[in-house]
């Protein structure tokens, strides 16, 4: 149902301004990402730190009206955490998670100029971020009581597992976890267009999870007390760069064309 909305207000704004300007083209850029803890006691327990990550799509712009736009992206992302227990015991989870995100972000332009340089655009905005958690995978460190020693164990994510035994390089997720989550974007950048109808756009957003991983239930292991607390939210930093080409061909050539007539 979230996800009809927003492509309802996606498909509102396009249809409004079906004559506006219109750029597509490929985006990527890399990002620093970490969880934050919906519980006070577990950011007692265990501190956060952020794991570098990157991203790679299709980035589309719309001229909503005069220096408002609207820009999406479809896009792979990696995001992750790195958490350590503050107890004292070596006890490390380092993990990478696999998105397909989708941020919508609603922007203002505004013109500027740097000395004797060709006049430019920075805007601001804000917007959802609508992502899929599709996997990942991490490697845990903790004291292993049996043999007494520190072990390290390379893992993967499995979502909503059967009834058999899990394998001991597994991280087991149960079926109620938000794969479908929410978040909200601050963004800001710059536009440069150094051939007419050409434009590069970099970005810097930040990420504020809303969705937990889960609410109500941790990641299991096998072989290790140690469960993933999935009370937890993404946040992050990305930056990225777009090279975008003006889909309004038909209106160039129109143009061209009453330019070429004006002269006969």
């Amino acid at each position: 149902m979230k996800i009809k909305a927003f492509a309802l207000v996606f498909f509102l704004f396009s249809a409004h301004r079906s004559l506006s300007q219109i750029l597509v083209g490929p985006v990527a850029g890399g990002q620093y990402s970490w969880i934050s803890f919906g519980d006070k006691e577990n950011k007692d327990l265990y501190k956060v730190k952020p794991v570098p990550g990157y991203h790679a799509g299709a980035a589309l712009s719309f001229l909503v009206r005069k220096r408002f736009f609207l820009h999406t992206s479809f896009l792979y992302s990696t995001k992750g955490k790195i958490i350590e227990g503050k107890s004292g015991e070596p006890l490390k989870n380092r993990v990478t998670y696999h998105y397909i995100d989708v941020p919508i972000l609603y922007t203002v332009d505004f013109k500027a100029k740097l000395g004797r340089l060709k006049e430019f655009k920075y805007y601001v905005g804000l917007g959802p971020n609508v992502s899929y958690w599709l996997g990942g995978k991490g490697k845990i460190t903790y004291v292993d009581y049996g043999d007494n020693l520190v072990s390290d164990q390379p893992y993967t994510i499995q979502f909503n597992p059967g009834s058999g035994d899990t394998p001991s390089d597994e991280m087991t997720i149960a079926a109620d976890a938000n794969r479908i989550q929410l978040g909200l974007c601050l963004t800001a950048g710059a536009v440069f267009e150094p051939v007419t109808h050409r434009k590069f756009m970099v970005n810097l957003r930040y990420e504020l999870g809303h969705s937990f991983f889960n609410p109500t239930r941790n990641g299991m292991f096998k072989d290790t007390y140690y469960q993933d607390v999935l009370r937890s939210r993404n946040q992050g930093i990305r930056l990225s760069v777009a090279y975008l080409v003006d889909l309004r061909t038909g209106e160039r050539k129109k143009g061209k064309s009453t330019i070429k007539r004006n002269r006969l």
